[in-house]
């Protein structure tokens, strides 16, 4: 578990709040809304690497990483 969901976690101990239920719609909704602008970004850092600049690219690889992650560690 990474530093922000810690962090989540001990907010909603703080304040009283459990974690809300997700709903399967919304969900699909934030991962269509996730994928396209991924793929903005990596069109756009695509053409920033090619002029010789690869930071946006390299932050981007490291985003999903941490996104694959997250998610690996949600489903155990």
């Amino acid at each position: 578990m990474g530093s922000i969901d810690r962090r989540i976690e001990a907010l909603e101990k703080a304040y009283g709040e459990s974690p809300r239920e997700e709903d399967p719609a919304e969900v699909a909704r934030w991962r269509e809304e996730l994928k396209a602008g991924l793929e903005r970004a990596y069109e756009k850092a695509g053409r920033e690497e090619r002029e010789g600049h690869p930071q946006r690219r390299v932050a981007l690889d490291n985003l999903v990483r941490s996104l694959r992650a997250r998610i690996a560690a949600r489903r155990l």
